[in-house]
This record gives C-alpha cells, structure tokens and sequence, in this order.
C-alpha cells in the first residue's frame, strides 16, 4: 500500500510539473488531451456552455444586435477566462500538496504524520513555507523531499508571478488594435464598408498601409494564442466584438482586395496568408467535414443540381457576389472581369471558411462584428459619411 501511495504520487507531482511548464514555459505548446490544463478547459468549457444556453437570448433594453443576452450571457463568458486561469493555479497547487503529501505517507520517516490527512497537511505547511514545526522530517529523505517540495511551491509561485503579466499584455494589446477595427458606423461592420471607408478615394496605397498594420496583429495573435491558449477565451468587454470575429473580418476584407487590380499579391494577400495559418493552428486536429459540408451547399454552381435548397443558396451568395463586385466598381477600383473575380475568391475563401466558421461556434463568439458606439444614432448615416460626420 505505501508503494502505491508513492508512485502515485511521484505521478501526480511530476504530471502536474510537466503540464506547468508546459503551459507556462515552453514555446512550442502541445495540450495533449489529459493533460491537466487541457482537461480543466474542456470541462468547464463545456459546462459554461450548457449553463448559457439556458439564458434569455434578448436583454430587454437592447436597440441592436450586438447586445442580445450581453447583460448576462457575454458577461458570463467574459468571467470565464480570469476565473479559469485562478482555477488552473488552484488545480496545479492542490495536485502537487495531495502527491507530496501521498509520498510522505508512504514513506514515512516524519514525526507527528500517521495518517494520510496528517501527511497531506506536513506537505501543504511545506509547500508553502508555514513552518508551524509541530510535524517535522526526521529521517535524511524526508528532509531531502521536504526541501524540494518547498522548491516546488517558490517555483511555481515565480512562473506564475512571471507569466500573469505577460498574459494580460498580450491580451491588451489584442484588444488595443480591435478599438481601430471601424468603418464610422456604430452598425455591422462588412468587408466591403471596412474597405470602402478606409480608402475614401480608392487610393490604393491607402489600402496597402491599412493591412500592413493588420499583419503585425495577425503575426502577434499567432504567436501568444498559440504559446498561451488561455488568451484564446479572453473576452472583449466591448459588446459585438470578438478577436475570432475581427479576425474573419479582416479575412473577408483582404479577400475582396484580391479582386482589385494592384493589390493582388500585396500586402492584403500577405495578411490573408496569416490569418489562414491562425485558424488552422487553432483547429489542427479538428473535424470540420460537417462544417466543409454545409458550406458548400452556398457555393455550388451546378446547373444541374436539383436540390431547391442548394439553389436558393447558391442565388443568394451569387446575388450577394454581384452586389459586390458593383459596389467595389462604383467606388473607384479597377476590378477583375465578374466570373473571373467571383472563381478566384471562392477558391481561396475555401482555404479558411470552414476553420472560422467552427472557432465561431467553439468560442460562442458573436456573428460580425460591430461599430463602435459613441452616440450616433443607429441607422443615421453608415459607412464613410458616418466618418466625415464625426469629423465634422
């Protein structure tokens, strides 16, 4: 019995060290599917979930989409990201003390600890430095193993120290960027108002500057989203806006530049590219099949398919495409010949639809995202005009 007692918690104590570092530490990140941290998430995760299902979907003073259920459902889920990281701490520190205390059982040798719940509470007095001294290691092992316990605590204690600041900067700084994220509106932005008021002149090189700073938040998205997967369930407090969401924005924008004469292969391509890799890092793994499926229901363009259904979408995104392309020639752009543009934005909307779609629905993220509000009236004016308004 006191053999299994140690190996167990040798187990317990080395996990739980290498799921530490392995969160905190390591710059190739790797949850594997039992680790501690990876567990923890997908449970509460998935409980979080069900809870806010069962909330009311309107707020009652709500006068737009972007606040439907934001008084209680969004800030549930804005509570979830700081109180997991707590509860991840509290996991790492209740596991060490119980797999400490587990090999103190087993192996005896302290003076003052006959039982299990005696040990477990030697080891928590040394995990965190108390030193109460009414149980004390007698034995040369036991105060070998005491004092890396005692290491172990004032080790964790540094990385947490060290790694709560450089969480909560990342986080600013996604969220800092996400404040410029606006066409003038306080309405859903879409990619083509973004695009149009940000190039009031359809000057290209307007364009251009507007998605090289928007690579550089891709770029750093990538690499703390993937180093540190708590910021991935850190909330906006701003209702309507998600970093998924800005993210698939700037996607769909970048798409249509693709079809403007001079930007191809330039920096909106580039910003493309980035966001393509983002959400594959974020699903790789993922079956996304059902996701592929239904998609492609909206994008067939079989003349010879029957299905009504398919049909109608297919009109739709084909309507939706034309309004487009007209709305991009009015403004100014010289745009690729319709059947041409419309072929080569299905083909690499493709390489990214299916991933954006699922971290939509895995992140209970908000559909579009919405116009800062600063006091115009909704529904006043939109777009550029909105802008000039404001200037005014």
């Amino acid at each position: 019995m006191e053999l299994l007692a140690i190996i167990l918690g040798l187990a317990a104590c080395l996990s739980v060290t290498a799921d530490m570092l392995n969160t905190l530490v390591a710059t190739n990140t790797n949850m594997g599917r039992f680790w501690l941290t990876s567990v923890l998430y997908r449970r509460t995760w998935r409980l979080l979930r069900i809870v806010t299902g069962l909330l009311p979907d309107d707020h009652p003073d709500a006068d737009d989409d972007r606040h439907r259920g934001h008084n209680h459902r969004e800030r549930l889920l804005g509570f979830f990201a700081p109180v997991s990281v707590i509860l991840l701490l509290s996991a790492w520190v209740i596991q060490q003390v119980v797999g400490f205390g587990l090999i103190w059982w087993g192996m005896g040798g302290v003076d003052g600890a006959g039982s299990l719940f005696e040990s477990i509470y030697f080891s928590g007095v040394v995990y965190f430095t108390l030193g109460f001294g009414e149980i004390v290691p007698s034995a040369a092992v036991p105060r070998i193993g005491a004092l890396l316990e005692a290491f172990s605590g004032v080790l964790t204690t540094a990385l947490v120290i060290g790694y709560l600041p450089a969480l909560y900067s990342a986080f600013s700084e996604r969220e800092r960027k996400l404040m410029t994220l606006d066409d003038g509106s306080e309405e859903r932005i879409s990619p083509v108002s973004l695009l149009l008021s940000r190039s009031p002149n359809a000057d290209l090189e307007e364009v251009i500057s507007f998605f090289e700073g928007w690579e550089g938040w891709v770029s750093s998205v990538i690499e703390t989203h993937t180093t540190f997967a708590m910021l991935r369930m850190f909330r906006s407090k701003h209702p309507g806006q998600h970093w998924i969401t800005a993210a698939g924005l700037i996607a769909d924008t970048a798409l249509q530049c693709q079809i403007i004469v001079g930007l191809e292969n330039r920096a909106p391509y580039w910003t493309l590219r980035r966001i393509i890799t983002l959400f594959n890092e974020l699903t790789e793994g993922v079956d996304l099949s059902d996701y592929r499926a239904r998609l492609d229901e909206g994008y067939d363009t079989d003349s010879n398919n029957t299905d009504s259904n398919n049909t109608q979408n297919s009109a739709e995104a084909n309507e939706l495409f034309v309004s487009l392309h007209r709305q991009l020639t009015d403004h100014g752009f010289d745009v690729l010949p319709l059947e041409q543009a419309r072929a080569e934005t299905l083909q690499l909307r493709r390489l990214y639809d299916a991933q954006m779609e699922y971290l939509i629905d895995a992140m209970l993220a908000p559909r579009g995202f919405w116009g800062h509000k600063i006091g115009l009236p909704i529904g006043s004016s939109t777009g550029v005009s909105a802008a000039q308004r404001v200037t005014a």
